[in-house]
């Protein structure tokens, strides 16, 4: 059932209804209940999820790694499965800690949520190399960690050139030695700077001073005329219709991809995550024209091409998304082989095309 609310007085009503029954408004913002997506199993070990949303997290991504890097010392240790069982012990003290962390910080901000679950090996780079703003989910250099990992390398180089640490006992070794580092970076980083901004953006100018004059009299504002609620309604009309539309294509693409590769396999990973970037994109537009709708004191020749402008983009994303529906019926005929690879290329410039419109 689609929901939305009274731009007037902010009522939650039916999707179906024509006017608001609280204050007769026929003016209102549409709400689009994000799909129920089944994670995968990269996201199943190292992400946390949110309603549908993934966050890298770094209790499990810190546990598995440590427990990687115990394996690889057991190999030359000459009580390798003592190292294993010491490896699960500290895993799973380090998950524990964090976990613990994890639920007193409670839930992330919508800004870091937006833009994370860009990508494991992405995910990772952000992780180990950058800061995150909470209120804007920029991600910003990290000096601190950038030393740390530097600092890293440099101590396990050295206990390897050593001959008295084996090869995997150095990884060990260096941690010891990273670990106070990066703390007293991290704490620093709290205390001086949490939210960091990215240096590249310009800082707006600041306003010259302007003497003070004699006060003149005021003159009154000419009245403007007011703007007819119904000036922008036909657009209201076409966001509602495509935004349908789009909705039961997504569903019908989904349906597909599930009939033709049963999760978890790889490829339908790929193409979930296709329909997902093409639906991120497609509520950002349409949100986009709801704002301008609603903000606009007048349609103007500008804003009437900018909301334009807005609908060739989910117009377009609506014949994409028929192109995969078609795609995928036609490779569901038994009378046809599969050709995965075929479909995947075809699905790759769907990607590309689709980032064009962000």
């Amino acid at each position: 059932m689609s929901i939305k609310y009274c731009s007037s007085c902010g009522e939650k009503v039916d999707g179906s209804v024509k006017f608001c029954p609280n204050c007769r408004s026929t003016s209102f913002k549409y709400h689009v209940e994000p799909a129920k997506v089944k994670p995968t199993l990269i996201q199943s070990l190292f992400y946390w999820q949110y309603n549908g949303k993934f966050i890298l997290s770094r209790s499990k991504t810190s546990a598995i790694l440590l427990f990687i890097i115990f394996a690889f010392a057991a190999v030359s240790s000459p009580i390798p499965a003592g190292m294993i069982l010491l490896g699960l012990i500290v895993s799973l003290i380090v998950y524990l800690a964090g976990y613990l962390v994890h639920i007193l910080k409670g839930r992330p901000t919508d800004a870091q949520l937006e833009n994370s679950d860009l990508g494991f090996i992405a995910d990772l780079k952000n992780m180990f190399f950058f800061w995150q703003n909470k209120r804007t989910g920029e991600y910003v250099l990290s000096k601190t960690k950038i030393l740390t990992f530097a600092v890293y390398i440099l101590i396990a180089l050295i206990a390897m050139g050593s001959n008295r640490v084996t090869i995997g006992a150095s990884f060990l070794v260096s941690i010891v030695f990273t670990a106070p580092v990066y703390a007293v970076g991290f704490v620093v980083h709290k205390l001086t700077n949490p939210n960091p901004e990215n240096p590249r953006i310009e800082q707006k100018p600041k306003k010259p001073k302007v003497e003070k004059k004699r006060q003149e009299p005021i003159p009154e504002p000419t009245p403007t005329p007011e703007v007819s609620i119904d000036e922008f309604e036909d657009y209201r009309r076409e966001l509602v219709r495509v935004k349908e539309v789009y909705a039961k294509k997504e569903t019908h693409a989904r349906e597909l991809i599930d009939k033709k590769f049963e999760p978890p396999q790889m490829t339908n990973t790929k193409f979930v995550s296709v329909v997902d970037s093409s639906t991120k994109i497609f509520n950002k537009e349409a949100d986009s024209i709801s704002s301008i709708i609603s903000l606009a004191t007048e349609k103007t020749p500008r804003v009437e091409e900018q909301i334009n402008k807005k609908f060739e983009v989910l117009n377009s994303l609506i014949d994409k998304m028929d192109d995969l529906i078609n795609e995928l019926v036609l490779s569901l005929d038994s009378s046809k082989k599969d050709d995965v690879h075929g479909l995947l290329d075809e699905m790759e410039n769907l990607v590309d095309s689709v980032k064009n419109y962000e």
